[in-house]
């Protein structure tokens, strides 16, 4: 199993303070945790990061692996779509990639909102109540 892909909201909470994001991402990297981000998930946390802010949030994106989508990934992705879609639940094109990521990797997402990914399978890790 791969390390945890850090979802965007945990990312947010991260950056922004809040616990148990401020305590539980750096505890991952001293304990040697591979941490990971795709690409979408850069997309979407640098969409609210400050001009002045991106040298540094630069350097921590880093410090972590960058997981590309897939082709088997993207057509998982597409699936969960349509799947959903017929049982009248929307999901976003961004969350069914972050989740066909994760899952194709093994991994847990680290987010604070579990609802965004209701697909079996896929493994979550909260990070708010």
């Amino acid at each position: 199993m791969s390390g945890p892909l850090l979802d965007t909201s945990a990312l947010i909470d991260f950056s922004k303070r809040r616990e148990p994001a401020h305590s539980r991402i750096p505890a991952w990297f001293t304990q040697g945790e591979l941490l990971a981000v795709c690409a979408i998930i850069v997309t979407e946390f640098f969409t609210g990061i400050d001009p002045a802010d991106r040298a540094d949030w630069d350097q921590f994106f880093s410090t972590l692996h960058d997981w590309d989508v897939s082709p088997t990934a993207a057509r998982q992705a597409g699936i969960w779509r349509f799947e959903f879609a017929r049982r009248d639940i929307q999901l976003s094109t961004p969350d069914t990639l972050i989740a066909a990521v994760a899952h194709e990797r093994a991994a847990a997402i680290v987010t604070c909102n579990v609802q965004d990914f209701p697909m079996s399978g896929v493994q979550l890790l909260s990070l708010r109540p």
